[in-house]
């Protein structure tokens, strides 16, 4: 058999053999693209002046994109066309860039949502005043191909964006709850002004020539604009376009309104996002009055009590504790309005990383916990803020930033475990709320875990879920009307705010 078998093997492998030769004639003959994105744009420049030629550009003449820029608002550089992508290069790919062209006063008379194709060809890319941008181009190399197109706005954070200014410069971006520090009726817009958005200060532009500089500057505001770095300097700024692009979102707060026992709530936490909880757990608080945290200073602290964390043994500074024990956040800018959401922990995203920006929400601290110490000394930098199961873990919010062993909390949660909490008399404080009572009867039990203070408002964590914690909050009696329960919603990396905030069962405050 092997030996009338052999023939037809040899006859198989020979035109395998020849099948696989092609001849030139049959490889397809293709043609470059004559489009070159802003992101392969950018990389062409390395520092020095770029002639764009066609060996340069891999054969591209043209670079498409949406235009970002509106010089109505006499608020940008005048002579520069700002556009943008109109989609990613991939959905998996960060690549939605801004370029700046410089085409002298035709640059005024397109507007946000034209969409245009430029011939780049013999242009120069260069650096000028600090900005990026391709010069040498008549008007004339403009083509608008579309109009009314929906721009692209990108969320931007101060530890984003300071991270990767290559990425942000030149696009229409936007930073919501913008802290400032103004003189209250004194201060104008106009001039650099620094802010703070939750993850660390950034800066806005509004120049002597802008028709809105005379606004005065509020506490808080949503901003939008061009990302364009500062000529002196090199740090990135937003440049507000036109009057629109600033909204005032602070609220006025009567600083001689005091703080009742719960100002401030628990209402549901993240603790365990796809891929790394690194930086990117999260906890929803709720106000029960309106609070200005520049008038009064809150602060929120974590505690996980896993055994291997330090120090060991009874947590004798309660929350105070620090190491990998306890961990700080001060939470001195921003306002909320009473039965509003606000938001404490790691990058503003709604399930970790690649998952939704949630900036939009009110997040008056964004902290790379992993990445950065406690404030005031409490707490180590941990890559686990929330632990998802073993011994006792939650967290508490406090009415204060000044706070040691004894100091009662504005509102305490529990949601892990059980054990490393209390012990010797030393423990974690809690407060009268529909889950903890300081005295039962005329015994006084101060901490978690002591008399029977023993109850867990939420649950171990589940994958990828969300655990909003319910319940009815009563603004006049300062009481919970309706428990809280602990429930969960799954959130995907491309779900909305919406799924955590509108969830059915989501916490109230009443009255």
């Amino acid at each position: 058999m092997n030996t009338i078998l052999k023939p037809y093997f040899f006859v198989i492998c020979l035109l395998a053999v020849l099948g696989a030769c092609k001849r030139d004639d049959d490889f397809v003959i293709s043609t470059p693209s004559p489009f070159i994105s802003n992101l392969d744009l950018r990389k062409l420049h390395r520092g020095g002046d770029v002639t764009l030629t066609k060996n340069m550009t891999g054969q591209a003449t043209i670079v498409a994109g949406q235009v970002t820029s509106d010089h109505s608002g006499k608020n940008l550089p005048e002579g520069l066309l700002f556009i943008q992508n109109v989609r990613k290069v991939s959905a998996t790919i960060d690549s939605i860039r801004g370029m700046a062209v410089n085409i002298g006063a035709a640059a005024a008379s397109y507007v946000p949502g034209d969409s245009v194709h430029i011939n780049i060809e013999g242009g120069v890319l260069k650096r000028v005043n600090g900005i990026l941008q391709i010069t040498g181009l008549p008007a004339s190399n403009v083509q608008k191909v579309a109009t009314g197109v929906n721009v692209i706005m990108t969320p931007v954070s101060a530890v984003t964006m300071l991270a990767k200014p290559e990425n942000f410069e030149g696009l229409f971006g936007v930073v919501y709850n913008s802290n400032f520090e103004p003189n209250i009726g004194v201060e104008r817009i106009e001039g650099v002004k620094v802010f703070n958005e939750g993850s660390g200060n950034m800066q806005m532009n509004v120049s002597s020539t802008a028709d809105f500089k005379t606004e005065f500057l509020p506490y808080s505001a949503n901003v939008q604009g061009i990302i364009i770095p500062s000529a002196s300097t090199g740090i990135p700024q937003i440049w507000p376009r036109v009057k629109a692009d600033f909204v005032a979102t602070s609220i006025v707060v009567d600083p001689t309104v005091p703080l009742g026992p719960n100002p401030a709530i628990i209402t549901g936490y993240l603790a365990d996002p796809e891929g790394s909880d690194a930086n990117h757990e999260y906890i929803q608080l709720m106000a029960t009055q309106d609070l200005d945290f520049r008038q009064k200073p809150f602060c929120l602290i974590t505690t996980n009590n896993a055994g291997a964390s330090t120090p060991t043994g009874p947590p004798v500074n309660g929350w105070a504790t620090g190491g990998l024990r306890t961990y700080k956040f001060n939470i001195t800018r921003g306002t909320v309005a009473k039965g509003k959401f606000f938001y404490v922990g790691g990058y503003k995203l709604i399930a970790g990383a690649n998952s939704t920006d949630i900036s939009r929400a009110n997040w008056v601290v964004s902290k790379l916990y992993s990445n950065v110490d406690g404030d005031d000394g409490i707490g180590d930098k941990t890559s686990n803020l929330l632990a998802n199961s073993g011994n006792a873990a939650g967290m508490a919010v406090f009415a204060t930033t000044t706070v040691d062993r004894n100091t009662v909390p504005s509102d305490v949660a529990f949601f892990s475990g059980t054990g490393n909490a209390f012990a010797e008399g030393y423990g974690y404080a809690i407060v009268d709320n529909d889950y903890y009572k300081r005295f039962n009867g005329a015994t006084f039990q101060p901490f978690y875990r002591q008399g029977n203070n023993t109850g867990k408002i939420g649950a171990n964590p589940e994958p990828y879920q969300f655990s909003f914690l319910g319940g009815v909050y009563n603004a006049t009696t300062k009481t919970w009307t309706t428990r809280r329960t602990h429930k969960t919603v799954a959130v995907s990396k491309s779900a909305d705010l919406a799924v955590i905030q509108e969830v059915t069962g989501a916490t109230r405050v009443t009255n």
